[in-house]
């Protein structure tokens, strides 16, 4: 995949579940065998922008996978925005 050619990357445009969880498959594919956790949960996502770039910066794929970490933190965000304004009962 080319993520650059995605257009929502240079927009506001919001992304739906369906891509997200796309992304994800996605990310998982291009860590593997990187110097971290298994998995794309919200945690690794965390950890992989913060850190990531230490021992994996030089693997194949590691712009793409940070571009998608990034993208998938500020779906988690927003989501997380949009609960949190909630109020409970």
């Amino acid at each position: 995949m080319n993520i650059e050619k995605e257009n929502y990357l240079d927009t506001d445009m919001s992304i739906g579940l369906t891509r997200i969880v796309q992304l994800r498959f996605e990310f998982e594919q291009l860590t593997k065998g990187y110097n971290m956790s298994e998995g794309s949960n919200i945690n690794n996502i965390e950890w992989f922008i913060e850190n990531g770039h230490r021992s994996n910066s030089l693997r194949n794929g590691f712009k793409d996978a940070l571009k998608i970490a990034k993208i998938i933190k500020e779906f988690y965000n927003g989501r997380r925005n949009e609960t949190t304004g909630l109020s409970s009962r």
